[in-house]
């Protein structure tokens, strides 16, 4: 995310990266569970944020990202596989 946004605002990319960074820690501290997407994956959640979805599991009390798409982008389950890490 940060290589493709900064080609045409470093500054921009650096503050989205640091404002999503806020975003997971503040759910993670919340306890917040976000919404179930399972039928992408087991245990996968998803929160928005701005124009994002953050999708995300919970293991052992730890929250885990596992991807963050543009709204823009499909959701497909390709996206949420193991080997597209």
């Amino acid at each position: 995310m940060y290589p493709f946004i900064a080609l045409e605002d470093a500054i921009a990319a650096r503050g989205l990266l640091q404002q999503i960074d806020k975003k997971i820690i503040q759910t993670a501290r919340s306890g917040s569970r976000g919404v179930n997407r399972e039928w992408l994956m087991p245990g996968l959640r998803a929160i928005p944020f701005k124009n994002h979805g953050i999708y995300f599991t919970i293991i052992d009390d730890e929250l885990h990202v596992i991807r963050i798409l543009h709204g823009r982008q499909n959701m497909i389950l390709a996206n949420f596989t193991e080997s597209s890490d």
